[in-house]
């Protein structure tokens, strides 16, 4: 699976790079067609994935979201106080993508896609999963 996502990376960066793309246009408050038309660009690129690949993405993902290595912990007697617990990152790449693909198998193509395509946080999560798995 570890392999599949390295053969990836360059379509994954060119998913985050279209997000970036759409951000950007909605900043510049670009007209509406401008940035309709991105994010038809970005679904066209997340269902030209094969399921597999959705997989291993969304897993990505996962990893990406759980797996960052800290924790924020607030104090709640000071509400300006935030202190970054550092946690090390004790599974191996392989071992990362077998725990957070676990219940993923499980979904079809569309079921995947669907979820990548509705969510707009995809590029923050492929980032920092694309940084732990060393990709």
């Amino acid at each position: 699976m570890i392999l599949l996502a390295e053969q990836l990376a360059g379509r994954m960066r060119a998913l985050i790079a279209i997000e970036s793309e759409i951000a950007d246009a909605t900043h510049r408050q670009e007209e509406q067609h401008v940035v309709r038309e991105l994010e038809e660009k970005r679904s066209t690129q997340i269902r030209s994935f094969t399921r597999d690949e959705l997989l291993v993405i969304k897993t990505v993902m996962n990893v990406g979201r759980c797996e960052r290595g800290y924790r924020y912990y607030a104090n709640s007697e000071n509400t300006d106080y935030y202190e970054i617990i550092h946690l090390p990152i004790e599974l191996n790449e392989h071992e990362l993508m077998q725990k957070y693909s676990y219940y993923l198998v499980h979904k079809t193509e569309r079921e995947l896609a669907d979820s990548m395509e509705f969510y707009t946080a995809v590029s923050e999560q492929l980032k920092e999963g694309m940084a732990i798995l060393k990709i």
